[in-house]
């Protein structure tokens, strides 16, 4: 999206922690950095404490990465403050500028999550049930002190939030977009530009692929813990048990001695490998279920954490996968069970034309005219 807005004759800068500045780099934007590693303090409590269960404490583990990130965050928006007119913040960003007294910059809330209270169960990552219930609400207030610390620092930086546009980055076929608090939050498709002409996935995967039936995918994100890999184990024996090859995302441990039947990866373009599968189990992030999607194959979600139950509940509500199969249930017959129900012919064909749907998006160029639009109206005021 910032290339896009810098094809649109704006100066645009990243903040980006310090393991994702080469990242912003490479896509020819300015990088603003922030001087923390932020995934390691991640791995680390992740390591020390585990995942807590329940959302509340999950918010609570990331307060302290927060916590963390705040002088740094600080130091780097009072040197920023003089060099840009505006700004896009995400839920987890949101109350950054009040860190460095600059409450009033024109802004626009761009979520890739959407962290919103509301009665409904298909737009909200706090909701708990389908359709419109009470129930989606009481959760969302539960927790919604606890969110509301973590990202705004004071009164003032809660009040922008709660007031500043927001959309969200996502396709609309799972984020219904709806009237929430006041606001219309749209949903403007999946911020992928196509893949360069020239990329291909490495050539002994690609002659893997073609020696046989098309395999499932396994993969559960940047989780790494013994649990993790135990989860991965249950589904890679599932899949066997249903005589179907895998591709195993590796980095959990669990690469070795797997046989001729599996093949593990490590950074491969999932808009080219998800379409030659046949299911995609995966963790339910929001970029990785984004591609599932978008690549026409039925799915098996496998939740830990945060927006992830709200993924896999809306992946099976439409239609595109089986019912969510969450970690602490993850059981080799599990897995045997939802593979199966994935693979069934109706999900096979529904997960089809919503792919078809989905590509008809246009996720960047949405979200920049919603950005270039929420600016210019609070610079106007």
């Amino acid at each position: 999206m910032g290339r896009e807005l810098a094809d649109r004759g704006h100066e645009v800068g990243v903040t980006a922690t310090r393991e994702f500045v080469g990242l912003v780099q490479s896509a020819g934007l300015r990088p603003e950095p922030v001087d923390v590693d932020a995934m390691a303090y991640y791995r680390d409590q992740l390591g020390a404490h585990g995942m807590p269960t329940d959302l509340a404490g999950q918010l609570r583990m990331l307060r302290g990465l927060a916590e963390l990130l705040a002088p740094s965050v600080r130091r780097r928006l009072e040197e920023m403050r003089p060099r840009y007119d505006g700004l896009v913040l995400t839920a987890m960003t949101a109350g950054w500028p009040a860190l460095a007294g600059w409450p009033r910059a024109p802004r626009v809330l761009m979520m890739f999550v959407p962290a919103l209270p509301t009665t409904w169960g298909d737009t909200s990552m706090f909701s708990v049930v389908p359709g419109r219930s009470w129930r989606n609400l009481a959760a969302a207030l539960r927790v919604l002190p606890t969110a509301v610390r973590l990202v705004a620092p004071d009164p003032r930086a809660a009040l922008s939030m709660g007031t500043a546009p927001a959309f969200v980055a996502h396709s609309p076929r799972l984020v219904t977009p709806r009237r929430v608090a006041g606001r219309q939050v749209r949903a403007v498709g999946y911020p992928f530009r196509p893949l360069p002409a020239d990329t291909a996935l490495e050539p002994g995967l690609a002659a893997w692929l073609d020696d046989g039936p098309a395999p499932v995918f396994v993969g559960l994100g940047s989780h790494t813990l013994p649990a993790v890999r135990t989860v991965l184990a249950h589904a890679v024996e599932a899949a066997a048990d249903l005589g179907l090859r895998v591709v195993l995302q590796g980095g959990s441990g669990l690469e070795d001695g797997l046989g001729p039947d599996v093949r593990v990866v490590d950074d491969v373009a999932h808009e080219l490998l998800f379409p030659r599968t046949a299911a995609v189990v995966h963790h339910g992030g929001a970029g990785t279920t984004a591609q599932a999607l978008r690549s026409g194959r039925p799915q098996v979600v496998v939740p830990f954490t945060m927006d992830q139950p709200f993924f896999a509940r809306r992946v099976h509500e439409i239609g595109v996968g089986s019912a969510p199969v969450p970690a602490a249930s993850a059981t080799r017959t599990a897995f045997r069970q939802a593979l199966a129900a994935a693979r069934e012919p109706g999900v096979a064909r529904r997960a089809e034309d919503e792919a078809a749907a989905v590509a008809l998006e246009d996720g960047v160029r949405g979200a920049a005219a919603e950005i270039e639009a929420a600016l210019a109206a609070r610079t106007s005021r």
